[in-house]
């Protein structure tokens, strides 16, 4: 305080914070929790895949063999979603950061010493929910895992072999597109001839996440599916 210019005291502000510490530690500690959780999630997923493994060893029957196998490939795509999530203490994820590491693990379990399946992502969702990127890892992953199954079951007879994901938005939709250029649907293909995988997808996409999925085929080969999911309440700007 200043009087005719000089110096006549101090006025000096207290502010107590030691519950804004308090809250800040208590959101710490709710974070450091929550990634715990996602990591140990993770690792108990990885121990009932190697399980799943050992038991297929076991096995004898090719239909138990790929059964326990289509098993294994489920979890360790959800397995991937949880590691993430152990990084990351927000409550939306960056799909991409999901979508590139299962992309990864299926062109490393599928492909050919002779020709190998060329994958490409093409854009972004921005950030989803983690329970709703769960629930899309798994239908990617089935696609994948489908397209090459079925559309590229002999890929030595198909010319540069590509599956491509393409993720966008239209509106109020979020869209996702996975194109392959394989030998195409059956001429008998409709939503009754659906196996596990594809029917795993079909409820996952329209059960829980209120969207609509088609499937149809390309020309002049090969199959497209694509899915449309409701944009609401959703954070394209990042985690909140």
């Amino acid at each position: 305080i200043i009087e005719d210019h000089q110096l006549t005291g101090a006025l000096v502000l207290v502010r107590d914070i030691s519950e804004l510490r308090r809250r800040d530690q208590l959101l710490r500690s709710k974070d450091s929790a929550i990634a715990e959780i996602h990591h140990r999630v993770k690792n108990n997923l990885q121990t009932i895949s190697s399980l799943l493994r050992l038991q297929s060893r076991r096995v004898v029957a090719s239909e138990a063999k790929t059964a326990i196998s289509d098993s294994v490939r489920r979890i360790r795509s959800i397995a991937v979603v949880h590691e993430i999530l152990s990084h990351n203490a927000e409550d939306n994820v960056q799909f991409n950061e999901i979508l590139k590491p299962l992309v990864r693990l299926v062109s490393e379990d599928l492909s050919s010493a002779e020709k190998s399946l060329q994958f490409s992502v093409v854009g972004d969702l921005g950030y989803l929910p983690a329970a709703e990127t769960t629930a899309l890892s798994v239908v990617l992953n089935e696609l994948m895992q489908n397209a090459v199954q079925h559309g590229f079951s002999d890929i030595t007879s198909i010319e540069s072999p590509e599956l491509i994901i393409t993720l966008g938005s239209s509106g109020e939709m979020l869209e996702i597109s996975v194109t392959d250029n394989g030998h195409g649907l059956p001429s008998d293909f409709s939503s009754e001839s659906y196996g596990l995988g594809l029917t795993i997808v079909q409820n996952l996409i329209e059960m829980d996440l209120g969207g609509s999925i088609q499937i149809r085929g390309e020309e002049p080969k090969g199959t497209n599916v694509f899915i449309q999911i409701p944009n609401q309440r959703r954070s394209v700007m990042g985690p909140t």
